[in-house]
């Protein structure tokens, strides 16, 4: 198969000025997710790595010149593909997913077999899913079969409650169960701002999977539109304001009423 190379692989937006978002355009959107960055006084904070099919680091270090802090909303592969390269630095994640980071990523770039079920589903939501998960290489020479991510080791494991400090800023986690048991998010409540990975974001809420229960997304649910956000920062698409993230969730919440599991 021919590949068309695209040598620079990350879009990054800046989004406030002490706020980027960082993207890999080329990954197919069920795996483009979103990094982002964010600068504080003392430490800066990295929430989620992305598919890392091209290396991340150097990128992040022309934006960040402050010692780096990764969080990690949850251990899903497009979430987590460039935490190797950061593996000597601080890594955050929840109880539930740790064991999931330790373990190798699965190889290649083909998207896996899903069941008829979840394919219906997914084409129900306009989604088609190729052979592969990207429509470019880095490289030319880059091996999609080949591709996988290294075993990592979290340095420190959060929950519910606890605080991440960047000097001038606090943002509290949030265990947001539903998409995955140890599904985490950040808030700070100084400026309203709400990250929250696969458990909210402007799309088509994915609740089918291992580790997936719509029981336990409800509640999730109901606590996320609870809270006076100002904006939404997901781990796919673009930020939603909070009268966006109402109009997501009850529509999430009308579609599963009744079908807890």
């Amino acid at each position: 198969m021919e590949w068309p190379v695209q040598s620079s692989w990350y879009s990054v937006t800046r989004l406030r000025s002490d706020l980027f978002r960082i993207t890999e355009p080329c990954c197919h959107r069920m795996v483009r997710a979103n990094c982002f960055l964010v600068l504080g006084t003392e430490r800066d904070l990295l929430i989620d790595t992305g598919m890392g099919i091209a290396p991340l680091r150097p990128l992040i270090a022309t934006l960040s010149s402050r010692p780096l802090t990764v969080f990690t909303t949850h251990a899903h592969s497009d979430h987590v593909g460039a935490h190797p390269e950061f593996a000597d630095l601080d890594i955050l994640i929840h109880p539930l997913e740790a064991e999931e980071l330790r373990q190798p990523g699965v190889k290649g770039l083909r998207f896996p077999k899903r069941a008829p079920e979840q394919i219906e589903a997914l084409r129900r939501s306009g989604i088609e899913l190729p052979e592969y998960m990207v429509d470019a290489l880095p490289y030319a020479d880059f091996d999609v079969d080949g591709y996988g991510r290294d075993a990592v080791a979290p340095t420190r494991l959060v929950d519910d409650g606890d605080i991440v400090d960047l000097g001038d800023r606090h943002f509290e986690v949030l265990h947001l169960p539903g998409h995955s048991p140890g599904s985490i998010g950040l808030w700070e409540a100084a400026t309203g701002w709400l990250f929250t990975g696969d458990a909210l974001y402007d799309g088509v809420i994915v609740d089918t999977g291992p580790g997936a229960s719509i029981s336990a997304y409800l509640p999730t649910m109901e606590r996320l539109k609870r809270l006076p956000v100002v904006e939404v920062f997901g781990g796919h698409n673009d930020p939603m304001t909070r009268g966006r993230m109402i109009t997501v969730i009850e529509r999430y919440m009308a579609s599963r009423s009744g079908r807890g599991r």
